[in-house]
């Protein structure tokens, strides 16, 4: 592995827009990204920050992402538009101390694939409409590195990534997801997994008859593992009238779990049974 290409052990996620914190819209990208971290890379996501279209608010979030947290792969999402508000390449140029400049790479990609609409804009839209090729770029004296991937052919919008840590995608869920996917083959070979086993106990019982029980058997298992090795977490279904009782291994075997799993078909009531990740995505969803 190249030294310019650093493990990758720990994830953190920043979704950037005021239309997620006022309401106007739904995030399902870090939702997504979660699912991705640990069925895909299967390392832990760290945390995920919201934040607003300010350039303030961005860089103090990414900062907590990459100094306090020292997170190694960091996935921006929003902000990459044509207007105003959409201000995250700038932001992140600033904050790293790059230039900010229109990339012709890009724009000849645009203009290969967007012909025909671009076409038909004037000189104030098609301005800015490249707005969105105009990205972070590698300067003289910075210490800061920045490349571009394109993941497929038959998209002119690129992944920029910035020392190798902070990857730039898109707020639109459809090609957020798109992008994260195709990345996937990228990240692999950088990638330090953490061996994460995750099962589940469905119960009737209600959560506070749950929880003396529950406190006990995590005391026993920290005992048991070391703290934050084996986590038992409690997720109530609330129109179905039931309970999901997690269990998450780091760095385990999957027979480390079996007599948690038995301990709880054993001691929780309500007709306990164990179930799989779809029966529980079925019920988060329902």
């Amino acid at each position: 592995m190249s030294t310019q290409q650093p493990q990758i052990k720990t994830a953190g996620c920043l979704i950037i827009g005021d239309e997620v914190l006022n309401g106007k819209i739904l995030d399902t990208n870090s939702y997504n990204f979660a699912k991705f971290c640990f069925n895909n890379l299967t390392i832990p996501l760290k945390r995920t920050i919201v934040c607003g279209d300010e350039a303030d608010d961005i860089s103090v979030s990414l900062n907590n992402l990459i100094k306090q947290d020292e997170i190694d792969f960091i996935i921006t999402s929003g902000g990459l538009g044509s207007t105003h508000d959409d201000i995250t390449y700038k932001t992140l140029s600033d904050y790293f101390d790059l230039d900010y400049a229109l990339d012709n790479e890009v724009v000849e990609r645009m203009q290969t694939l967007r012909k025909d609409y671009l076409s038909k804009l004037n000189e104030d839209q098609l301005n800015a409409f490249y707005k969105m090729a105009t990205l972070p770029t590698n300067k003289v004296g910075s210490n800061a590195t920045v490349r571009k991937i394109f993941v497929d052919d038959d998209l002119w919008f690129p992944v920029v990534v910035i020392n190798e840590q902070v990857f730039i995608l898109p707020g639109v869920p459809k090609l957020f997801t798109r992008l994260l996917n195709d990345l996937e083959k990228v990240l692999k070979p950088r990638i330090r997994p953490t061996s994460l086993i995750r099962r589940y106990v469905l119960t009737k019982s209600g959560e506070s008859k749950l929880a003396p029980y529950l406190t006990n058997l995590q005391n026993d298992c920290d005992e048991k593992y070391g703290k934050g090795n084996l986590k038992i977490g409690s997720y109530p279904h609330m129109g179905q009238n039931v309970n999901t009782i997690s269990v998450i291994g780091k760095n385990l075997e999957k027979t480390d779990l079996d007599w948690v799993i038995e301990d709880l078909l054993k001691r929780v009531d309500g007709d306990a049974r164990e179930i799989s990740q779809v029966e529980e995505d079925e019920l988060t969803n329902a």
